[in-house]
């Protein structure tokens, strides 16, 4: 999987448009540091699922219409149990910046596992924040005192 297929898939999954999870002026490189994630060897995504994710990718995007891709990702991706962890596990990436043990029983609370915040970065660049009208626990761009003013929430969309 290319960094561009990563940034496309990402924006059928989360749905950003790929220009807001990839500015054409990035200075942060979110979208890098998620899709580096994915080749770590701590994370032991088998290449086969990663393969078969990005066959099934370029499979939608090259036979469907744009206006049918979501339904497409939604029945050959998230239906599909050899993909739909990796899948959800690039949601989550995007939105909280954490990855979740893949090799483990999803309704298992074992430890020790392999979940983790995959940086900083991804931390305080999580979708998740916006969606809330807020920021991540313990960074805030904005200036002393600024939680005496009632907060802005974005319009619902």
């Amino acid at each position: 999987m290319t960094l561009d297929e990563f940034v496309a898939l990402s924006a059928a999954l989360t749905g950003y448009p790929a220009d807001v999870l990839k500015p054409a002026r990035d200075t942060q490189g979110v979208a890098a540091a998620l899709y580096a994630e994915l080749s770590r060897p701590e994370n032991k995504i088998p290449p086969s699922q990663l393969n078969l994710l990005t066959q099934t990718w370029n499979i939608i995007v090259d036979n469907s219409a744009p206006s049918e891709i979501p339904t497409e990702v939604y029945s050959n991706i998230i239906t599909n149990i050899e993909i739909t962890r990796l899948a959800q596990n690039i949601i989550y990436m995007w939105y909280v910046g954490i990855w979740y043990d893949l090799t483990k029983n999803p309704n298992s609370f074992d430890f020790p596992n392999n979940d983790h915040v995959i940086s900083s970065l991804a931390y305080t660049n999580g979708l998740v924040w916006g969606e809330m009208g807020a920021h991540p626990m313990g960074f805030s761009t904005e200036h002393y005192g600024y939680w005496e003013n009632v907060p802005t929430l974005p319009a619902i969309k």
